[in-house]
């Protein structure tokens, strides 16, 4: 079985999941702009609240 990712662009959001509990599994150069980094986590049910109370915040 395979473990589904997903990328993280922000360094605040990746900063937020990782204060929640997260642990970030890589990091890889943006594909859009090489000076920025991407960071990749693990996409669990868990990660995907943390990210929608995230966007009920910001709003």
């Amino acid at each position: 079985m395979t473990r589904k990712l997903k990328a993280i662009r922000s360094l605040r959001v990746a900063n937020l999941l990782t204060q929640n509990g997260h642990r970030i599994l890589r990091t890889e150069p943006c594909a859009d702009n090489r000076h920025f980094s991407v960071f990749i986590f693990e996409d669990t049910p868990a990660l995907q609240r943390v990210l929608t109370e995230s966007r009920r915040h910001n709003k």
